[in-house]
């Protein structure tokens, strides 16, 4: 029996989910309803504080929700610190990456659309919590090809690069604005995935080569030498 609550309670929580994402993507979080949530979700009203302590905790497992579909935490955790070759790795990454974006197409772009276009503390706490840590792991890869310290702001610079296209793809789907539309057959799909896996790896071996170049010009090159003042101690003078 205890198996079979827990079980219809992840059923409940899910539910909750799907139900509250499809509303807030068409209406709005403001202008959405707990009572509206419970009822398309089937469920009474006193399920979403149960699962979620709240509004406020309702739509922040939403945007983890709708996060996780594009990048999942655990997946690319296990990837960073898998022993495929690091540039294996990125590729992996973004090929998944690219075909989440562009074959998920329901409310979690619509949100994250909305999200962007009127960023709140609700967005700022979602980046925190759910968009950082994952962050973290691909700056590892990033890191692990480069020989860069994953410290560096110019990782950052990498990050930012890498991603860009993504919110780009974010914005094509259903209510976005993007002028830019890509062919979802599979074969234009394909290309693109390689023609940005061959992009972003000739960016960063460019990025690691001056990096690194750089690092040994700063070795080679002698500090001037700083007199002391007890070496110099300037004229004189007595009164």
């Amino acid at each position: 029996m205890a198996i079979k609550m827990r079980k219809d309670g992840k059923e409940t929580r899910a539910q909750i989910l799907e139900a509250a994402g499809a509303l807030i993507a068409e209406k709005g979080f403001a202008h959405t309803t707990n009572k509206s949530i419970a009822e398309k979700a089937g469920v009474d009203l006193a399920s979403i504080n149960y699962h979620f302590g709240g509004r406020e905790g309702l739509y922040q497992a939403v945007l983890a929700e709708g996060h996780k579909s594009f990048i999942d935490i655990d997946e690319l955790a296990q990837l960073a610190e898998s022993i495929r070759e690091p540039r294996e790795k990125l590729g992996q990454f973004l090929k998944r990456l690219i075909e989440n974006l562009i074959s998920v197409q329901g409310w979690q772009s619509r949100i994250f659309f909305q999200e962007f276009l009127s960023p709140s503390s609700r967005t700022a706490e979602a980046i925190q919590k759910v968009v950082m840590p994952k962050a973290s792991y691909l700056v590892k890869i990033l890191h692990q090809i480069t020989g860069i310290p994953e410290t560096d702001p110019v990782m950052k610079h990498c990050l930012i690069s890498i991603m860009a296209p993504g919110f780009i793809l974010l914005f094509t789907g259903d209510g976005g604005i993007s002028p830019i539309r890509l062919q979802k057959d599979r074969e234009s799909r394909l290309r693109f995935i390689e023609h940005h896996i061959k992009f972003s790896l000739a960016g960063l071996d460019a990025v690691r080569d001056e990096y690194h170049r750089n690092r040994r010009m700063e070795k080679r090159t002698p500090r001037p030498s700083v007199k002391s003042s007890s070496a110099n101690p300037g004229p004189v003078i007595i009164v």
